[in-house]
């Protein structure tokens, strides 16, 4: 004789099949938030302003970033050779578009320059000096420190090399968030332009 399940049973299993069924639908639905790269803070000094004015005309790019974090997801390092992609933290616009865009603002103010395009667009005849960075890394882990390492070339007239130069920066993140996380990016990117911005005043003397 075949015994019928217990009634009692049901219940369990009903809401055990409720509870995850609650867990997939909120795992699927949870909110992405979105982030961007900052530039520096702007200063709006008359004398800044005068100097931007009579600033070296600048080209920059290409700007390139490594094939791991050409994607929409943030990409965090663990402390080996693992990298992680976190599915609802996510870049509000192409990172390289965004990396680019950054680097131009922040050159404008920290060469100083009213004169910067985005290679190809300004003539070679038209520019004295152009900015290429090959980025080779740029990332970090929420609690522990962003790395960015790149190599940079600066180009005269006619792309004549000026200068070569690779550097490695790091930056502490100052919590647990990858809003942290991102502030301590920008603040990389910030001492990568410091250094760029060093190399172009120093190249245009010579020109």
């Amino acid at each position: 004789m075949k015994r019928r399940p217990s009634m009692r049973a049901l219940p369990a299993c009903g809401l055990f099949l409720l509870t995850a069924v609650g867990c997939s639908i909120k795992s699927e639905t949870a909110p992405s938030r979105f982030y961007l790269l900052r530039a520096l803070p702007t200063e709006s000094s008359g004398s800044a302003r005068g100097e931007a004015a009579a600033g070296p005309a600048l080209a920059l790019g290409p700007i390139h970033i490594p094939a791991y974090l050409d994607r929409p997801q943030i990409v965090t390092r663990t402390p080996g050779a693992e990298v992680k992609l976190s599915e609802f933290e996510r870049w509000a616009e192409p990172l390289e578009d965004n990396v680019t865009a950054v680097l131009a603002d922040n050159l404008s103010r920290l060469v100083p320059t009213e004169r910067v395009s985005l290679y190809p667009t300004r003539p070679s005849e038209e520019r004295e000096i152009r900015i290429a960075v090959e980025v080779l890394r740029f990332d970090g882990s929420p609690g522990g420190e962003v790395v960015l390492e790149a190599r940079w070339r600066l180009l005269g007239p006619e792309d004549a090399p000026l200068k070569t130069e690779r550097s490695r920066l790091t930056q502490p993140v100052g919590g647990t968030g990858y809003g942290e996380l991102v502030d301590a990016m920008s603040r990389a990117l910030g001492a990568l332009s410091r250094e760029l911005a060093l190399g172009v005043q120093s190249a245009a003397r010579g020109l």
